[in-house]
């Protein structure tokens, strides 16, 4: 029986062996039937058209904006409709009347235009271009769908450079197009953003077209991008860009030298040395931007106060605030995980439950995207390339977790210009371009490795992205993912965020699922063409169906559209503060809407006490009492000499929201439907904008500020604060006058003033170094009064004063612009001659192969 057991077993054994040596003969014919045979896939790849790839984005890109491109509305973005859009109709309308606007005298006592940025990309070409041949309201929509379509053709012509095939470069500029990290910004109105991410592939491409050519054309195509990305006035995102720029040029300026074509150290040399001049040559051209932007920065801005004279861990806290932390990184693949703030769709409503104060945006990467990037790293063309932009993709995505991770404070300690910044977050759309490109190499790597046999590598891979999702999924639906994350990750959750996530875990169960569905599709179609399954011809249709779909489930919630006009339709209360503006002498409003911060008066030409910018002058902040985003203290608390020296004519009060206004009877007033008054508007008796006086304070520099919000001391009807003495001695407190408007422009005052003493003339508008005076046509020193103010001196009797913006520094920097623009042109001309008279002189090169 052993014997007969033993006997069988033995049997069975050889049975399985020659059953086993079958199946691999089986599967051996299998192999060589398609190594004879392999899958055609590059060919096609190589076969998509350049029309249709164009018009493809363009088919994308109408859908995705369709609401705002067949319509007459606007498109919506939160910044926008808080300053954004009052800024920009100011900005089109002094164009169309007075002329390019130096300052802005419509919020916060007046700001410089230029130098405070407060018309945003006043000077980007196409910005400009789209406001003076439509409606302001549909050129900020109109700008972003450009953008948006445009970034598309960049990726596309970087991927290109790469000598990637025209189906890789289609899907991956497809990807970027619709990458949510740039579309979905548009709900929050971060245009320049927007417009920095766009540009970004193009200037890659630039560079490497410089390497593979070595002509001065594309170092002035570089110079222009690099020209158009600073008037973009994102000089934040500018900054990052700039960064990776220039190690990528770094890097490959090395490979000329150690690697590749091994040309020497001098020729790698004089390659960077090259993208350096024409990048200043770039930046050279934004001069007239630039310059007085750094200057206005670091001098007058209330960002100095946040960055330059910060310290210690207030400097390092607001640097690292608005960071990525980790449960964002989860979001870069699964988007539900992280939430929203948006409430435009269900996953986007009080779901937000990370540790920033709230999110109108995303960071998603694409998982298809990210998938399609690891097979970039089974091998293939182009290592230097591949493997820098892993690691730049790394070191920007640890970065943008701030202080989470050290790789920002070592940036922050070591990388000049970092300190001056916060929201580290911004810079993940470089972590974006870096997938996406890697992605496009995934695609070619792909194809190739199916026509070598080496099918199931590809797709083994993928799967086992499936398989890991799966995992994600298994533990999202049954609760162990979020309990092991805040039990571990973020312990201590507020009761609000903990709220958020209980309103995001159906979400997040769901987004796993979408996951593993999205993975499980791309591993199948991939395995489908390697068995021949599915038509190797419709393998590139199909990925760009599945990075649609991925992408724009998450781009839908952020595109929103609004009725322009009822957004800016003028109540009755607006349209009383405009017929007064049309009756009286000019002054302020103050609207206690949002607490002072309130711009919306200002679309319709009336001038604000309160507001809010991004870089308004500090020692204005400092009178009205304001403190980075808290409220205007001295403003809600009607402190009376700061009322009157603001010259606050009028209050806009929300009735609806803190009750009717006590001790005053309104002048105007709008009701809700149920009677009740909504706001009311309340005449305040203060003095006018231009006074007269007889009498300076004269204090330390350091004590102005105190000295006006004396007010048992202070008496701004007869006295004004100064920190010098003025050029000739006022009268005394009982000299009076009266002023007479002449004109009255933003860059431009004039008016008649008569005084029965000598006297001190004072303009309740904000000093600022460029403002020039004359009184009766000589010129006078414009002193600074009342901490932020202006104030000239006049002698006895009846004079004609005038104050004029006249600004050095832009004038320097106009000059230096126009220095180098002709330093390009004149380059470009010189490398056309030459190639002109000898036509074989500059033949494209190959590149050296990165």
């Amino acid at each position: 029986m052993a014997k007969r057991r033993e006997s069988k077993s033995g049997g069975t054994s050889r049975k399985r062996r020659k059953g086993s040596s079958k199946g691999r003969e089986g599967g051996g014919d299998r192999a060589r039937r398609r190594a004879q045979n392999p899958v055609e896939l590059t060919g096609w790849l190589e076969r998509v058209p350049l029309w249709a790839t164009l018009t493809l984005y363009a088919l994308v890109t109408v859908l995705l904006f369709r609401e705002f491109i067949f319509s007459d509305l606007m498109l919506y973005g939160s910044d926008t409709l808080s300053l954004g859009y009052m800024a920009r109709a100011f900005f089109a309308d002094a164009l169309q009347t007075t002329g390019f606007p130096l300052w802005n005298p419509i919020i916060l006592g007046g700001t410089p235009f230029l130098e405070s940025l407060a018309g945003g990309y006043s000077l980007h070409p196409l910005s400009v271009s789209l406001l003076l041949v439509m409606e302001t309201y549909r050129a900020l929509g109109w700008k972003l769908v450009i953008h948006v379509f445009l970034a598309g053709i960049s990726m596309y012509a970087w991927l290109r450079m790469l000598d990637l095939s025209r189906g890789a470069a289609m899907l991956g500029g497809l990807a970027f197009l619709l990458a949510p990290y740039m579309v979905t910004l548009v709900f929050p109105g971060h245009d320049g953003k927007i417009f920095v991410t766009a540009m970004a592939p193009l200037l890659f491409w630039a560079m490497e077209w410089f390497l593979a050519r070595r002509g001065v054309l594309p170092l002035v195509a570089m110079a222009g991008i690099i020209a158009l990305v600073i008037l973009s006035t994102h000089f934040q995102m500018a900054y990052f860009l700039f960064g990776a720029a220039g190690a990528y040029m770094l890097f490959r300026s090395i490979q000329l030298g150690w690697g590749g074509k091994g040309e020497g150290w001098k020729p790698a040399a004089s390659t960077f040395g090259a993208f350096l001049l024409f990048s200043v040559l770039g930046a050279g051209v934004t001069a007239v931007q630039l310059v007085p932007a750094v200057d206005y920065v670091t001098e007058h801005s209330r960002r100095a106060a946040t960055t330059l004279e910060a310290e210690g861990p207030q400097a390092v806290a607001y640097a690292s605030s608005w960071s990525l932390h980790p449960e964002e990184v989860v979001s870069l693949a699964v988007p539900e995980f992280i939430g929203n703030s948006t409430g435009t769709t269900e996953w986007t409503r009080d779901t937000y439950w990370g540790r920033n104060p709230f999110k109108l945006n995303h960071e998603y990467l694409g998982l298809v995207v990210l998938l399609l990037a690891a097979l970039a790293f089974t091998g293939g063309p182009r290592a230097g390339v591949r493997w820098f932009m892993a690691g730049m993709g790394t070191v920007v995505l640890l970065f943008s977790l701030g202080a989470n991770t050290p790789v920002w404070r070592v940036f922050y300690e070591v990388v000049p210009g970092i300190s001056l910044f916060r929201a580290p977050s911004m810079a993940i759309f470089l972590t974006g371009f870096a997938a996406t490109t890697l992605a496009a190499m995934g695609v070619d790597r792909g194809a190739h490795l199916l026509e070598e046999g080496g099918g199931p590598r590809v797709w083994r891979l993928l799967a086992g992205g499936a398989g890991l999702l799966a995992l994600g999924w298994i533990l999202a639906a049954t609760g162990a993912l979020t309990s092991l994350w805040t039990s571990i990750l973020y312990p201590g959750m507020e009761p609000a965020k903990a709220e958020a996530l209980e309103n995001a875990i159906p979400h997040i169960q769901r987004g796993f699922g979408i996951a593993v569905l999205l993975a499980g599709l791309l591993a199948a179609l991939w395995w489908a063409v390697d068995r021949r399954f599915f038509p190797a011809a419709l393998l590139v249709p199909a990925v760009a169906l599945l990075i649609t779909a991925d992408q724009w489930r998450v781009n839908a919630a952020f595109i929103e559209v609004l009725d322009y006009r009822s957004f800016a339709a003028a109540d009755d209360n607006i349209r009383f503060l405009q017929d007064r503006q049309r009756q009286e002498p000019p002054f302020r409003i103050l609207s206690m809407v949002q607490g002072g911060q309130d711009v919306a008066p200002g679309m319709h030409g009336l001038e604000l006490a309160g507001g809010h910018h991004p870089n308004d002058l500090g020692r204005y902040r400092e009178l009205i009492g304001m403190e980075g985003s808290g409220l205007p203290e001295h403003l809600v608390n009607f402190h009376p000499n700061v009322m009157d020296v603001l010259n606050i004519r009028y209050l806009l009060w929300p009735d609806a929201q803190y009750g009717s206004l006590e001790g005053t009877q309104p002048v105007s007033q709008v009701n809700l439907a149920d009677g009740r008054v909504a706001r009311s508007v309340h005449a305040v008796q203060t003095l006018p904008r231009v006074r007269v006086v007889g009498e300076a304070l004269v204090v330390e520099p350091e004590r102005t500020l105190e000295a006006v919000l004396d007010v048992d001391g202070y008496d701004p009807s007869r006295q004004v604060v100064l920190e010098e003495n003025p050029p000739l001695e006022p009268g005394g407190p009982e000299v009076r006058g009266t002023v007479q408007w002449l004109e009255r422009t933003p860059d431009h005052l004039r008016f008649r003033v008569e005084a029965d003493g000598p006297a001190l003339v004072v303009l309740s508008e904000n000093w600022f170094p460029s403002w020039r005076a004359t009184v009766d046509g000589q010129e006078t020193r414009v002193l600074r009064a009342d901490h932020t103010l202006r104030a000239v001196a006049v002698p006895e009797g009846e004079h004609e004063v005038e104050f004029r913006y006249e600004s050095p520094v832009l004038r320097a920097g106009l000059g230096v612009s126009l220095l180098s623009i002709l330093l390009l042109a004149g380059a470009a001309g010189v490398e056309v001659v030459i190639r002109r008279r000898s036509p074989s002189s500059g033949v494209d090169g190959e590149g050296d192969g990165g």
